[in-house]
């Protein structure tokens, strides 16, 4: 069974999904006697393929559509069970918890009325929201409290796992870079030369690219995330490297367009002492580990539970 993921940061994730399949009657499965829906399970296939950006319409093997399907629906009994388990332990969410919930979840939208109308087309009210919503956050309590009282980090542990895996506390020299980009086309060296232009009178570099540029950085700004050596075409890595801290490049010719350059930070070479990795590791191993306990925990649950699978097989 694939893990159960731990929901609280994404419990409420279906809000921010786009427009679900049309409702379709009928039970998908039972859970110690409690229904799971087929239009449950087609809200989750949506979302599933939504997370891995799949198209249904360009999926041509009806065997993966089974299979995502199949692999939804056992995510949805697991949650099914957490939920059953929270109710016996007391952990189910509280009100206050349930409205934090759903206010964060609110506040992603442009307005209430905009959150509204999408959970409508998720097929909810806000009444039925507020129940996934509380639903959710108590699976989840359920999956920590499962998991956490059987994991157990210790200091050497962690010790070596930062010796074992030092590339990853290691960084190499990065740049913070604007870019400036005009596609290959007639009269693109004209175009760029004109906003180097610009540049050399004082327009600002974020404007500019706000405005001008062909580059998917562009509502940014040209703002792109920092680069290390190997990481641009060779031609740009070389024009970037070579520049100071607010200084601007001449243009740039690589395989995808023409190129101006700002260089905004240079950051040296660096690596995360074990005092400051400490505590993350101990995170990292401790939610792997969580993942296989509660693996675990939720076959156990499921194996003395009745779970009837009503899809065809």
């Amino acid at each position: 069974m694939r893990a159960i993921r731990f929901l609280t940061a994404a419990c409420l994730a279906l809000a921010s999904a786009g427009g679900m399949a049309q409702v379709t009657p009928g039970t998908a499965a039972r859970v110690n006697g409690a229904a799971i829906s087929i239009q449950q399970l087609e809200r989750g296939f949506e979302q599933e393929l939504r997370a891995r950006n799949l198209n249904i319409a360009a999926m041509r093997r009806p065997e993966t559509v089974a299979e995502i399907k199949r692999e939804v629906l056992e995510r949805l009994i697991g949650e099914e069970l957490l939920w059953q388990k929270a109710q016996r332990d007391g952990l189910v969410a509280g009100d206050d918890a349930v409205d934090q919930a759903v206010t964060r979840t609110v506040a992603q939208f442009s307005s209430r009325d905009a959150f509204e109308r999408r959970i409508a087309r998720d097929g909810f009210d806000a009444k039925s929201y507020r129940e996934y919503a509380r639903r959710m956050l108590s699976a989840d309590r359920a999956a920590q409290a499962l998991a956490q009282a059987k994991i157990s980090v210790t200091d050497p542990e962690i010790e070596q796992f930062y010796r074992d895996n030092a590339r990853r506390f290691h960084r190499p020299e990065q740049l913070r870079l604007r870019v400036l980009q005009v596609r290959a086309a007639p009269g693109a060296r004209e175009r760029i030369e004109a906003l180097r232009a610009r540049l050399d009178k004082g327009e600002e570099f974020d404007t500019l690219a706000r405005r001008e540029s062909d580059h998917p950085t562009r509502p940014w700004g040209g703002a792109m995330d920092p680069v290390a050596r190997g990481q641009l075409a060779g031609p740009l890595e070389a024009a970037a490297f070579g520049l100071q801290p607010g200084e601007l490049s001449g243009v740039v010719e690589a395989p995808d367009g023409l190129y101006v350059l700002k260089l905004e930070e240079r950051m040296p070479e660096a690596t995360v002492p074990f005092a400051v990795a400490r505590e993350r590791i101990r995170e990292h191993l401790a939610q792997a580990r969580g993942r296989e306990v509660l693996d675990r925990e939720v076959a156990a649950l499921r194996a003395a539970s009745k779970v009837e699978i009503l899809l065809p097989q």
